[in-house]
């Protein structure tokens, strides 16, 4: 099975023609926003449009505008990757994301920050949450001054952790390593204005290493490093915090190389589709573009200082996108973040700090729904499941019930279910069917509801039903970022006998460099799959629960590794130059008549 490419070389050629040409957009008028919200708010505000719903406490007009800017590059990330991009088999569910006001409370989500972390994708069995960091205000930029305006660096991070996690929700693309790093920062520079987008700037991390490499530093990296499974393995530590920007770099010009000419990107569908059939990349860039690996460097460096362009278009037709926001009540706002936490699957000893937090926190104010709402959250996943269901059941009687409070208040109940005897389960299970079925109404694209019933298929029956197996398969056509929903659909259709889709998927999974744990369970379960499975092998294998923990896919600050690397590299010139005069002093440098103290 191959990827399915056709056609957006053709769109982006009609989207994307340069100022002067054949495309002519609408007029986008000013965004559409409603406001609702309450006396004695907090800073938190909730923020909902067609594709993601944003939780923030950053200043809400810079709330508006990182909604509108994502909305707007969204639409341009699904133009440009339309020949790879499989249909959605239903409505998407949206997309959850946090924007930090300060770049420390990463740190309350994700102990394990990287240094110079800045931005954070979590996957995990609810679904995939997003966390963004403000670093400035958000200005808006004129038409006129898109291509000269500097960047806003931080928002640069957002758009390359977006489009970054764009490609593995959307698409099968899992390789190399250097065409995702390379399409995350080509986005990172798209900007718009009120009737115009710049495409093709050069990110502030990327621009800053190119400086460094011009001013004569030497390189680490060349293209066969690169597109190689081991880019860094002969680096020392300090070498390799450079090469960490230098392969951003090299990444996002080879993209500008690949998206900047339309005949190039008419080729972009044999290159990825080679690579996800087991192709070397450096034999397949040979392939698709006539780019032998040994040359790429000079080529493409000649590239970025002769014909690399910004093109500066007209932004695709369409309305402008409609925004609401909420603000949260001065109560409510201090337990977002502590949700958003439990959500990202946190480690066992935060999940467990969080519960005896909240216990405190949100046992002082039992009429605080957001604050219930956290507590009965750790509650079901770290603590007593039974002490969640008061609370739970209640709120799920309202008809506005959404289907975060459903999916929780069912997970409950198979917790307490699968804790009994067969005979005893009936009402928990009964419960739980209940509300996976109200939550399907409410999100019926979402991933985490099509797990929790083929939990309660298994339970129940012994053995998954057929609208489980096909609510599962469903969730992953629509929305393809989750490894455990992965890991279900290769089960899925392995109990359907569709072998073909299950071998499609166990090869993206294996292609995933980044997740090795994952790309070990697909090959060693491909070798069981060709020596035979039962269906009750299958529904054995179903039943086993991955890893708690998620997965971390961290955007990096380059700004602030360049700092670094060139504060070192200041070291290593000055160290050379005393080196070398200690070794060979000049005379005429003397001092003839030392000084002395008195």
């Amino acid at each position: 099975m191959v990827l399915p490419f056709k056609r957006s070389a053709a769109a982006v050629a009609v989207v994307c023609a340069l100022v002067g040409g054949a495309c002519f957009a609408q007029e986008a008028g000013p965004q559409s926003i409603v406001v609702t919200g309450q006396r004695g708010t907090s800073a938190w505000v909730r923020a909902e449009s067609a594709h993601v719903v944003v939780l923030s406490d950053a200043p809400r007009e810079d709330v508006a505008r990182l909604v509108e800017h994502l909305e707007r590059l969204d639409s341009l990330l699904r133009v440009y990757t339309d020949d790879y991009r499989p249909k959605s088999a239903g409505p998407e569910t949206r997309l959850n994301l946090v924007y930090l006001n300060d770049v420390r409370d990463l740190d309350l989500v994700a102990a394990d920050r990287p240094a110079n972390g800045i931005a954070l994708f979590r996957d995990c069995t609810d679904g995939t949450q997003g966390f963004l960091v403000r670093t400035a205000p958000l200005a808006a930029i004129d038409d006129d001054k898109l291509v000269k305006t500097p960047l806003d660096e931080g928002l640069s991070y957002v758009s390359e952790a977006y489009a970054r996690h764009f490609l593995y929700r959307h698409t099968d693309v899992r390789g190399p390593s250097a065409w995702i790093e390379g399409f995350a920062n080509y986005f990172s520079g798209v900007r718009f204005g009120a009737t115009q987008m710049v495409i093709g700037r050069t990110p502030p991390g990327v621009g800053r290493y190119f400086y460094f490499l011009d001013q004569g530093h030497r390189y680490n990296l060349d293209y066969a490093d690169v597109l190689g499974p081991r880019p860094f393995a002969n680096l020392s530590d300090t070498r390799r915090r450079a090469a960490g920007v230098e392969f951003e770099a090299r990444s996002w010009l080879l993209a500008h190389y690949i998206l900047g000419a339309g005949e190039r990107r008419r080729k972009l569908g044999t290159f990825l589709n080679a690579v996800h059939q087991g192709a070397e990349p450096a034999a397949a860039l040979r392939d698709a573009f006539g780019l032998d690996v040994g040359a790429a460097s000079t080529a493409l460096w000649r590239y970025r200082l002769q014909r690399a362009e910004v093109m500066r278009v007209e932004q695709p037709p369409g309305p402008p996108p409609e925004i609401a926001i909420t603000t949260m009540s001065a109560t409510s706002g201090g337990f977002m973040l502590a949700d958003a936490a439990l959500k990202a699957c946190p480690a066992p000893a935060q999940g467990e700090a969080l519960l005896r937090t909240l216990t405190t926190d949100a046992g002082a104010v039992p009429n605080v729904e957001a604050g219930q709402l956290a507590l009965n959250r750790a509650r079901v996943d770290w603590g007593d499941p039974a002490a969640a269901l008061p609370w739970l059941e209640k709120t799920a009687r309202r008809a506005d019930a959404g289907a975060d409070v459903l999916l929780l208040l069912a997970r409950a109940h198979l917790k307490l279910a699968a804790r009994l005897d067969a005979g005893a389960r009936a009402p928990h299970l009964d419960a739980a069917r209940a509300g996976i079925a109200r939550a399907r109404e409410r999100d019926p694209g979402a991933g985490a509801v099509a797990l929790a019933a083929l939990d309660l298929s298994l339970l129940a029956d012994g053995k998954p039903s057929p609208e489980a197996l096909d609510g599962v398969l469903t969730a992953w056509r629509t929305g393809r970022d989750s490894r455990t929903l992965a890991r279900a659909a290769v089960l899925a259709s392995c109990y359907k006998v569709d072998v073909p889709r299950a071998e499609h998927i166990l090869r993206t999974l294996e292609n995933d460099v980044r997740d090795p744990a994952t790309a070990a369970w697909a090959a060693a379960f491909q070798r069981r799959l060709d020596g035979g499975l039962s269906l009750a092998d299958i529904a054995a294998e179903m039943r086993l629960v991955p890893g708690a923990g998620g997965f971390s896919e961290w955007t990096i600050d380059q700004v602030s590794v360049m700092r670094d690397v060139e504060y070192n590299a200041g070291l290593e010139d000055a160290r050379g130059f005393f080196e070398q005069q200690m070794q060979n002093p000049d005379p005429s440098k003397a001092l003839l008549n030392p000084p002395t103290s008195r």
